[in-house]
């Protein structure tokens, strides 16, 4: 497998079209209903109410838009230089990696929150290398404050825009200030609006209730969702691991935008672990995942294992999506 999609043929992109296309078909069998969190944040609601009821609309939408995060997060990998420019290994990690549990094939915000990320991510990786910055800072923090408005919580990457100035060497109070005014635009139009229709206290109210502290409920994860979980987990570490020891072999470049993304990961995990309410929510450690076992496996020069590996995680998330429909039955 990685052999084969280390190459840049469009063959291989219908290829992992038609891959996710099955790990997704049993959902849309079943007609797999949308996830909606106990606290909806007002753009996500805008959705639904947009979308309407229909399963079959929210799946579709959901699944383009998985396709379209899987372009862009092998479009960044190239770009930047964590992979080859003709490899296809970033999109078929984040295919895979998306697929893993059932809840990630049905439409939910962190879809469309890891959608808005990686338009964070294109804005901040060209900040060491942008002649003025300002526009590249503001599109990020801007963007970040719009994904708030789908999923609350997202409003803690904020941390990793200071921690890419940090590592970009980019930190000064302008940068500061810009970063903060990004993020709070959407929050001054949203509140306008709350408001405007006197529903202010509503607001707050639904603000604060999705920062309570909490850990994950154990009971939205089915014991074979708890299997796969740990089983990517524990390989997520490992390539973690590996990412961190080699950084100082990467160029300066390379090496700050790996930085950024074990960052990213670290800030996922602390977002996942005491704000989720959905295993859903996990979605969120996709992205970051998927680059760092993208920049891991593009340095691997004995593929034995590694194939191996990637063959049982595609058999494994098959039969874990496949074995809902003997449930059904």
């Amino acid at each position: 497998m990685l052999k084969y999609f280390n190459s840049g043929y469009f063959t291989r992109t219908l290829v992992l079209v038609f891959v996710a296309a099955v790990l997704w078909l049993p959902n849309f069998l079943l007609a797999a209903k949308t996830v909606i969190p106990e606290y909806p944040a007002p753009l996500y609601q805008l959705f639904l109410i947009l979308t309407g009821t229909n399963s079959y609309i929210h799946l579709s939408i959901a699944f383009l838009l998985s396709i379209a995060t899987a372009f862009l997060i092998n479009q960044i990998a190239t770009q930047f230089g964590i992979t080859e420019r003709i490899s296809q290994i970033g999109m078929l990690i984040y295919i895979l990696l998306s697929s893993a549990l059932h809840t990630y094939t049905a439409m939910n915000p962190i879809i469309l929150v890891n959608f808005l990320m990686l338009l964070l991510l294109q804005s901040l990786f060209k900040i060491s290398e942008a002649k003025e910055n300002i526009p590249l800072i503001f599109n990020s923090t801007f963007i970040i404050g719009i994904t708030a408005l789908v999923y609350f919580p997202a409003a803690l990457f904020l941390i990793l825009i200071w921690v890419g100035l940090l590592v970009f060497n980019q930190v000064n109070l302008r940068n500061i200030v810009v970063s903060v005014i990004g993020i709070a635009l959407p929050f001054l139009f949203a509140f306008t609006w709350y408001f405007w229709f006197d529903q202010t206290s509503e607001a707050y109210s639904l603000l604060l209730s999705s920062f309570q502290f909490h850990l994950p409920n154990a009971l939205s994860f089915s014991i074979s969702d708890w299997g796969i979980s740990l089983y990517l987990f524990l390989f997520l570490l490992m390539a973690v691991v590996k990412t961190n020891n080699n950084l100082m072999e990467k160029n300066i470049s390379i090496r700050q935008i790996l930085i950024v993304t074990l960052n990213y990961a670290l800030i996922s995990i602390i977002v996942v672990l005491f704000f989720s309410t959905n295993s859903a929510d996990s979605l969120l450690l996709a992205i970051p995942a998927s680059l760092i076992f993208a920049a891991t496996l593009s340095e691997i020069k004995k593929t034995k294992w590694p194939e191996r590996l990637l063959k049982l995680t595609l058999l494994l998330i098959l039969i874990n999506q496949y074995a809902q429909l003997f449930y059904a039955a």
